[in-house]
């Protein structure tokens, strides 16, 4: 396998034909936490918590040293201080964590006006027009992180790759602080050896089917029959992750355009099934969605809620 890593701010590895590798996935390394650890650089290196520390708490994010004791986003802080006594818990600030965000915006419009924000901390980037100005692909996303960490003294991870799936799972695979390229020759054998729930719309429950159908890995799907797939998962699914398997991904990065709605949205890597942990996921995106209207100094009129479920149906309520 020949995807390359660069772990390390100053150092970068140039091997293979990046040339049609024009699609960055950028991603900030524990986000929330690191932007408080800016304000209280003694606890770098130590466990440290964001969220709430009442009794019905979850954890918004956590360093990568806390994250070691098994915590993550979304736990009961109950949970987490069980898990770890000696972290250190901050309140989220989030307007500090737009402020922030919207800097990094700026560092990324610097680049290519062809920038797809998918939440406060993370952005898809298409830079095949700056390359000419900026250099390879490889060398953009290498200035990118740089620019970053020299602005704002927080690390990203990026991933480089032909398609939007591969690169977000490129970054996911170089955190923390790292960057991921993958040319096209590359993506089969990135791809193959990953688990099945590495494939978007790959939940807990579709996951389960999959492995008693004897399918563990991404090169399993790819190697099966559609026709049987679509047995197992029905039609739409089927396709869906046949295409995903091999690779294919034809959606485009869709530039930003002023909204007209204010959203956040949250797609899990397993589905919850409990109503506790839906409830827990719709309050936390909802403080997500107020704190963005107050700092954007607006109100809304209605009120929309979106489900989709493993099988990419969507349910939709509005209340004006």
């Amino acid at each position: 396998m020949t995807h390359r890593q660069v772990l390390k701010l100053p150092h970068i590895e140039l091997s293979g034909d990046d040339s049609q590798s024009n699609i960055l996935h950028v991603d900030m390394d524990a986000f929330f936490a690191s932007v408080e650890l800016k304000d209280r650089p003694e606890l770098k290196g130590t466990p440290v918590i964001v969220g709430h520390s009442g009794g019905r708490g979850v954890v918004t994010s956590a360093t990568y040293e806390a994250r070691k004791f098994g915590i993550h986003a979304a736990m009961s802080m109950t949970e987490a201080l069980r898990k770890c006594p000696g972290a250190t818990v901050i309140e989220p600030s989030h307007e500090k964590y737009e402020e922030v965000s919207d800097r990094l915006q700026d560092i990324y419009y610097s680049i290519t006006p062809l920038v797809e924000p998918l939440s406060v901390d993370e952005a898809f980037l298409d830079v095949e027009g700056s390359r000419k100005l900026l250099g390879t692909p490889t060398e953009i996303g290498q200035k990118l992180r740089e620019k970053v960490f020299a602005e704002e003294n927080i690390t990203c991870s990026v991933g480089i790759a032909p398609t939007k799936f591969i690169a977000k799972l490129a970054s996911t695979r170089a955190k923390p602080d790292g960057l991921i390229v993958v040319a096209p020759e590359e993506v089969i054998p990135f791809l193959h050896p990953l688990p099945v729930g590495a494939l978007w719309g790959v939940g807990g429950k579709t996951e389960e089917v999959l492995k008693r159908l004897g399918l563990f890995k991404v090169s399993d799907i790819a190697n099966l029959p559609l026709k049987t797939l679509k047995r197992a998962l029905g039609d739409g699914l089927a396709e869906h992750l046949h295409e995903l398997s091999w690779g294919r991904d034809e959606r485009n990065v869709e530039a930003y355009n002023p909204e007209k709605s204010i959203g956040n949205e949250e797609t899990f890597s397993k589905d919850l099934d409990e109503a506790e942990d839906i409830l827990k996921e719709v309050l936390r995106l909802c403080e997500k969605v107020a704190n963005r209207l107050r700092a954007g100094e607006v109100m809304g009129r209605t009120i929309v809620l979106k489900v989709r479920f493993a099988n990419f149906s969507t349910i939709t309520r509005s209340k004006t």
